[in-house]
């Protein structure tokens, strides 16, 4: 129960990757605040088996009064967040020339601008309390690109420049940050959106010859949210199972 007594926020944790974190911060003794504009009764309901306590609560989290609101009803509910994930993604496939404005925007409220509206939000609870963990989801996309996904590449990129910058401003405080960048992860809805023979492809430029898992990030971002971790920070972490390494 290595998270027993702190209380997580996870963004984007009703499917996929997300939901892995929060429900192994949970699992591992964390009280879990699950943010996401879609339904996450799945998510609490995996939670709740596991013995975790937490809650889900409708966010954009591209609109910082909404951020402000949902930090403030956790610091009510389970008391101010000491570690903070942000999983939340917007990601699709479309030729830059092909992007509108709207697109961008979009791509980059949700995927990076956001986690502007959250540190604002959860860095002065962190600061007093003298202790956190904050933890960016990035994406291998950003070392090796990706077709058509510029907008997602570029949101990605600026989330690592984010975790290098201010880990220097926030260390005095004992808190860390960091990125976990994962490759390619078999999750439900890239099995859905993504053609089969792009999984096989992936994994014949990877050392370890698996496709990688929700659970493989979970893992990554369990050991940065800990005690053990509290002398790891300002790095983006490669959850990636060596691609383009062998």
């Amino acid at each position: 129960m290595g998270h027993r007594g702190k209380v997580a926020l996870v963004t984007g944790a009703s499917s996929g990757i997300g939901q892995a974190i929060a429900c192994r911060l949970g699992r591992e003794g964390a009280k879990v605040a699950i943010a996401d504009v879609a339904e996450a009764d799945e998510t609490l309901q995996r939670m709740r088996q596991a013995g975790a306590q937490g809650f889900a609560a409708p966010c954009d989290i591209s609109d910082p009064r909404q951020v402000g609101a949902l930090v403030a009803e956790v610091g009510e509910r389970l008391g101010p967040p000491q570690i903070l994930v942000h999983s939340a993604v917007v990601q699709f496939v479309r030729p830059f020339e092909e992007l509108s404005l709207e697109d961008w925007r979009r791509t980059q409220a949700v995927n990076q601008e956001s986690m502007f509206h959250l540190l604002k939000a959860v860095l002065p609870a962190m600061k007093a309390g003298r202790w956190g963990r904050i933890i960016a989801i990035a994406s291998s996309t950003f070392f090796v690109g990706a077709p058509a996904m510029t907008h997602y590449v570029t949101s990605k990129g600026a989330l690592i420049g984010l975790v290098h910058g201010l880990a220097a401003e926030v260390g005095p405080y004992g808190i860390t940050i960091n990125a976990v960048a994962p490759g390619l992860t078999r999750t439900k809805k890239a099995e859905v959106d993504l053609p089969p023979e792009l999984f096989r492809q992936i994994m014949a430029l990877q050392c370890i010859k698996r496709n990688g898992t929700p659970e493989d990030q979970a893992a990554v971002v369990s050991f940065l949210a800990s005690e053990e971790a509290g002398f790891i920070t300002g790095q983006t972490i490669l959850a990636d199972g060596g691609q383009g390494r062998t």
